[in-house]
């Protein structure tokens, strides 16, 4: 994990190290003045009184706002651990986690790591300073009662190595079945439809209450180690309190200084107590992170390859501004073992993708765009595999009926591609698809937030949307992958109609190739099966260092 104190968090460390400082003076300065208050030999006034009100008032101030850093810390590394951890999930062409362990993790194993910041590693920072030295003031005090107190601390102290390593063990177990849980729940309600039309509504959750009964078998295990741990430690704040009791039955002690003692075991039972939050805090950290930890390495290395990327590209010289329609060329494309039939198009050619089985043009188009292999896929003469992101989007224009739309508004997601489209380019690309009515009838126009894949919209607008954002700004190459299996005849016409007019090149998978021109290509891509050392020796790893 990436290191804690870095950034704007080393201000937010010193500043609880100094409440926790702060929070032990005031202690003492309690202290001193309950025995000044109760001592016969000392005469008060109303300042020791203002002192002992005021130290208290103090303490419940610093409390309040170390509770506010504390938060601020944990928020603070987990917004940055949220950012990698779905850099990893989208930026990478090969992550096939599933979408309800995704999301576990981005909430769960996020929210473990915050609590270890915000409450196991903050308690530690400010209660530590704050025990010591309401140890050493103990033993300054009166040296029977700060050896008394000292006894429960330094057992409790060795039996958290213990507590600590259990305590990891079934935070595993937990969060393996809160995993496998959530993965289930995600796959049960994306096949919502199919469990219906198969009437197995009650089989699928009897399946999930089955898991679920895990889950609940697992914590319940964990609330067992977790218990004993917050139990013991609340024991020990407690037997410094007996101890201290014992010394003054015995007459050890006087009254005043009893009162005083006593005083600082109110202020040291609370980061005593916390000890056990910590111990249950830091090993669901350790537990998270034993999954987190490879995820945010690749989104290290993920955002690593993309500078590397740009400065190669800037290094180039290449200028996009000059960018014009061009001819493309695919070679040495492996896809799942098969080697791809090489194409060359140019500007204004319509390339017909196909293949004896269509999942093979999925991963097809998948590869293609998701390539960062150099010398393999060239648009206008530019390099795909070189270019960075922003480049990559200005050379490609893309629209599936098999990918969800982003959860966004209207105006956002239709200048996707091209983010300084001004409202006259926005005007004329909606009359384009048809989406000008549409937009002007909703009550919120461009700024209407779609979700859940498209809604509240048809599902022909949203395919209408899909295409507009692709063609934004009259990219080299179209590529469209059955975008027509959700238009209307009037669609089909005006977007085949487009397509035939492109002065760039399309490549398009289509269930009505009646449509297309007779001049197309027609582009197989089921491929040649290819040996391993044969794929190493035609595609570049595109992992490769510079």
């Amino acid at each position: 994990m990436p290191p804690i104190w870095a950034g704007r968090r080393r201000g937010l460390f010193v500043a609880l190290v100094a409440l926790g400082v702060l929070q032990a003076v005031l202690a003492l300065i309690m202290a001193l003045s309950v025995d000044a208050l109760l001592s016969a030999n000392v005469q008060t006034d109303s300042w020791d009184i203002a002192a002992l009100v005021g130290s208290a008032v103090g303490i419940g101030v610093a409390r309040w706002i170390e509770r506010v850093v504390a938060e601020d810390l944990g928020q603070d590394y987990v917004f940055e651990q949220r950012h990698r951890l779905i850099t990893s999930s989208v930026g990478g062409s090969d992550y096939s986690g599933s979408l309800g362990v995704t999301v576990t993790r981005a909430s769960n194993d996020l929210s473990a790591v915050r609590n270890w910041i915000a409450m196991g590693i903050v308690p530690l920072v400010t209660g530590i300073p704050l025990i010591g030295v309401v140890v050493i003031a103990l033993l300054v005090l009166d040296r029977e009662i700060g050896l008394g107190v000292a006894i429960p601390l330094i057992l409790i102290g060795a039996a958290i190595p213990i507590l600590s390593q259990v305590t990891f063990n079934r935070s595993r177990a937990l969060r393996r079945q809160r995993g496998r849980l959530s993965a289930r729940i995600a796959d049960t309600v994306m096949a919502s439809e199919s469990v219906r039309a198969s009437g197995a509504v009650a089989r699928e959750l009897k399946q999930i209450d089955k898991q679920s009964d895990k889950v609940v078998g697992a914590a319940v295990d964990r609330a067992w180690i977790t218990g004993l741990t917050r139990a013991l430690t609340a024991m020990a704040a407690s037997f410094c309190t007996v101890l201290v009791v014992l010394v003054a039955d015995r007459g050890l002690a006087d009254a005043a200084t009893v009162a005083s003692a006593m005083t600082l075991l109110g202020v040291l039972a609370t980061p005593v107590t916390d000890l056990g939050r910590v111990v249950e805090y830091r090993q669901n950290y350790k537990a998270a992170t034993r999954i987190l930890g490879p995820l945010l390495e690749k989104a290290d290395r993920l955002k690593d390859r993309e500078q590397r990327r740009q400065r190669a590209w800037d290094k180039t010289g290449a200028d996009i501004s000059t960018l014009d329609f061009g001819p493309v060329n695919v070679d040495h494309l492996v896809v799942n073992d098969y080697l791809v039939d090489p194409l060359h198009a140019k500007e204004g050619q319509i390339v017909e993708i196909v293949a004896s089985d269509p999942s093979q043009v999925r991963m097809v188009f998948s590869a293609l765009l998701s390539s960062h292999v150099e010398d393999q896929f060239y648009v206008d003469g530019f390099d795909f595999g070189l270019a960075p992101e922003k480049v990559r989007r200005a050379l490609v224009g893309f629209a599936s009926d098999h990918i969800p739309l982003e959860r966004g508004s209207v105006s956002r997601l239709l200048k996707f591609r091209f983010p300084t489209a001004t409202d006259e380019q926005v005007a004329d690309i909606l009359a384009k698809v048809d989406l000008t009515e549409t937009v002007a009838n909703d009550e919120k126009g461009l700024t209407r937030q779609l979700k859940n894949d498209g809604a509240p919209w048809t599902i022909g607008d949203v395919m209408r949307l899909k295409v507009a954002r692709a063609i934004m700004n009259d990219p080299p190459l179209l590529v469209f992958e059955d975008v027509d299996h959700q238009l209307d005849q009037e669609g089909l016409d005006k977007f085949f109609a487009f397509v035939a007019d492109y002065p760039g090149v399309v490549i398009i998978s289509t269930s009505h190739p009646e449509l297309l021109p007779e001049d197309r290509i027609i582009w197989d891509v089921d491929g040649v099966l290819v040996e391993e050392e044969d794929q190493a020796l035609d595609v570049p790893d595109d992992e490769e260092e510079e």
